[in-house]
């Protein structure tokens, strides 16, 4: 079998154990592949489940003790499961990457945000703090690049970051498996709108509520959120709004009730904020609507009208226009059966391209090559040693 006896260690000090992309994607794919994974996460107890070995460390309060209490549990947790590969998933964590890398390690960042970028627009980084942090996490990269045995990038944006190291693009698309064939003419039809995901100013939250207030001759709709408000005021603003009487708030939900909330919708919301880094993402929600086969109301950016509105499965808008976001909210319940053709477009869509099938493949081929080459490489100062 592929992975037979490595033993390939997952580590996160930011993310938890029931992570989308981490575990029910890449730890279940090499777990299938026969690799021997462990999931080393902050997080209450430790478990075995889908084949993976999930060991916990103290969940800390606060970025500052995240950043450095947790990532040295993690990273300790994480060698004492004794792994041939070590594969990490948080910025905090290349420094702890580099020291594994010259203890002889074979190790993996999995980079998936372009975190040099996203730190210019950070509210909880002081303003003038925000270019120098910017600059020393792109060098801390760029040595990155050249020392660790693989990247891996979960857009095309991030994997031009990582030149010398030949980036694995490993695109964050939704798991058919995750998502069997649904009869659209069965769906409930109760005029419900989805968003699943962090809720946050920046997520469009606030737009969201508002327009459905504005959703008129449709006094019975409602929209259901599922995910995490923040920050703290956050509750207090939503709350606060016209629309929120309508929304039906679940809080955060596990896969099966992700599942559960799309097969009961009508469409599903991705209104990002035209910030740099999301007008260049590619968010797991839209892949996922539409693997559920439910049309979408998206962010009018460049990227997401070549995959929405040019393939004819939703509709794109101004994402801070609440006038429009409710217009197209409308349009989708005045027209059924147009509607029900778009998802069944953006589901068709998944399945030739937008899956983690395919992409799974290339996380495969990634650890052929780390496997491949010699456990230790030696920092270097520059230029690309030419070894993957």
């Amino acid at each position: 079998m592929r992975g037979s006896r490595i033993k390939v260690v997952h580590l996160s000090s930011a993310h938890g154990a029931d992570d989308s992309r981490i575990f029910w994607k890449e730890c279940l794919s090499l777990a299938q592949a026969g690799y021997d994974v462990c999931f080393v996460v902050p997080g209450d107890r430790p478990c075995r489940r889908e084949n993976v070995e999930i060991v916990t460390v103290r969940r800390r309060s606060g970025r500052l003790a995240r950043m450095l209490l947790s990532t040295a549990a993690v990273v300790g947790a994480g060698l004492r499961c004794r792994g041939d590969v070590y594969h990490f998933h948080d910025p905090e964590l290349i420094p702890w990457g580099l020291a594994l890398r010259l203890l002889g390690k074979r190790v993996v960042y999995d980079a998936h945000e372009d975190v040099p970028r996203d730190l210019l627009f950070k509210r909880w980084v002081p303003l003038v703090l925000r270019w120098p942090l910017s600059r020393l996490i792109a060098g801390v990269e760029w040595i990155a690049d050249r020392t660790l045995s693989g990247i891996v990038a979960a857009t095309p944006t991030i994997a031009r970051r990582f030149p010398a190291s030949g980036a694995a693009l490993v695109q964050n698309y939704a798991r058919l498996a995750e998502f069997p064939a649904l009869d659209a003419s069965k769906r409930p039809h109760g005029r419900t709108v989805a968003y699943v995901g962090g809720v946050t100013p920046e997520r469009g939250a606030v737009e969201m509520v508002d327009a459905m207030a504005r959703v008129e001759r449709y006094p019975d709709a409602r929209l259901v959120v599922a995910g995490e408000i923040w920050p703290d005021w956050l509750v207090g603003k939503l709350a606060g709004s016209a629309g929120w009487r309508r929304v039906d708030y679940r809080g955060r939900q596990d896969r099966a009730g992700v599942h559960a909330i799309l097969a009961q919708a009508d469409v599903g919301l991705a209104l990002f904020h035209p910030v740099q880094s999301y007008v260049e993402s590619q968010p797991i929600k839209l892949f996922e609507y539409m693997a559920a086969g439910l049309p979408v109301i998206a962010a009018d950016f460049p990227g997401f009208r070549k995959i929405v509105e040019a393939n004819g499965c939703g509709l794109c808008v101004p994402p801070l226009d609440t006038a429009a976001i409710a217009a197209a909210i409308e349009w989708v319940f005045e027209h059924p059966g147009l509607a029900q053709e778009m998802g069944r477009r953006g589901r068709e869509l998944v399945q030739r391209t937008y899956n983690w099938e395919r992409e799974a493949e290339s996380l495969l081929r990634l650890y052929d090559r780390v496997l491949a080459d010699a456990p230790a490489r030696r920092l270097v100062t520059g230029g690309d040693t030419g070894v993957r």
